[in-house]
């Protein structure tokens, strides 16, 4: 993958950035038991504090937090306050996401004319068969009208869903709060071995829909004529599932909210990723 000076000076500054946010971002929320640590709780009268919340919670968590309970007090459950705040808030990064998809779709097309030109100087160490290969993989770029930048623009949005899932965590009401009479406090591990099958029903749809959630870019990407399967792709493959039983793990063994937190997440990306490629990327490639 060819990157320009500016665009290595740009990844570099953003890097440095995400990784400061990330790091204040992951403060744990639950004990050792999956219950709310008590001074991690917001509710509805935690104070707005810099002070007393720090920088990444002031401006991101407890505001989405808040939203969450404002939404919870509109429609009677803390439940459908998750649901409404995880799409509110997808909405609001919806344009960078359709650049991020459109972008990250050419990368996938040009990925057999990619590893040609890697076959073809593979083994050639010399400056001069460096910059042949930089030059031609740069007029594939262009030739796709490909911008590196978009290819990264899906890690601006890093920071705000890192928010979203610790505001999800730390809303305090969520512990015991019921939907469908599913306990949203308790992990799915402690109540699945007394047989409450209820609880197996959403883990599996957890494991479900995250699996539909990553692999719906490529169903996507098949109905593109141009489309042949790259070896990039068949590896994904075997990382898709890895990622799916690791977000699984999650979901059985932290409280239930944060399954349905998941279960939103994944069908809103399938219903992002299919309405991208309907109205932006073929309905571009149509006129």
């Amino acid at each position: 993958m060819y990157l320009d000076q500016r665009t290595k000076k740009f990844l570099k500054a953003f890097a440095l950035v995400a990784v400061v946010f990330v790091l204040v971002g992951c403060t744990s929320n639950l004990d050792q038991n999956g219950q709310l640590i008590a001074s991690r709780a917001i509710n509805e009268s935690t104070p707005w504090s810099l002070k007393d919340l720090g920088f990444f919670d002031f401006i991101l968590t407890y505001p989405i937090a808040r939203g969450i309970l404002f939404i919870s007090n509109m429609l009677g459950n803390v439940a459908w306050g998750v649901v409404g705040m995880t799409i509110f808030i997808n909405i609001l990064i919806l344009p960078i996401m359709i650049k991020s998809t459109e972008s990250t779709q050419k990368m996938q097309l040009i990925q057999p004319e990619m590893e040609r030109i890697q076959r073809k100087y593979a083994g050639r160490k010399d400056q001069a068969s460096q910059m042949r290969q930089t030059a031609e993989i740069q007029a594939l770029y262009k030739k796709h009208n490909i911008s590196m930048l978009s290819s990264f623009s899906t890690f601006l949005t890093l920071p705000i869903m890192l928010a979203v899932w610790q505001a999800v965590q730390r809303v305090e009401i969520l512990y015991t709060s019921t939907l469908f009479g599913l306990n949203l406090g308790i992990t799915p591990i402690s109540v699945i071995t007394e047989g409450e099958w209820a609880y197996i029903v959403i883990v599996a749809l957890v494991g479900l829909t995250q699996y539909f959630a990553i692999e719906i870019n490529n169903i996507m990407l098949k109905r593109n004529p141009r489309y042949k399967v790259s070896k990039q792709q068949q590896s994904m493959k075997t990382m898709n599932i890895v990622m799916t039983v690791m977000i699984v793990w999650f979901a059985v063994s932290m409280p239930t909210a944060m399954s349905l937190y998941w279960i939103t997440t994944s069908l809103i990306t399938i219903a992002r990723t299919v309405y991208i490629q309907l109205y932006h990327i073929e309905k571009k490639k149509d006129k």
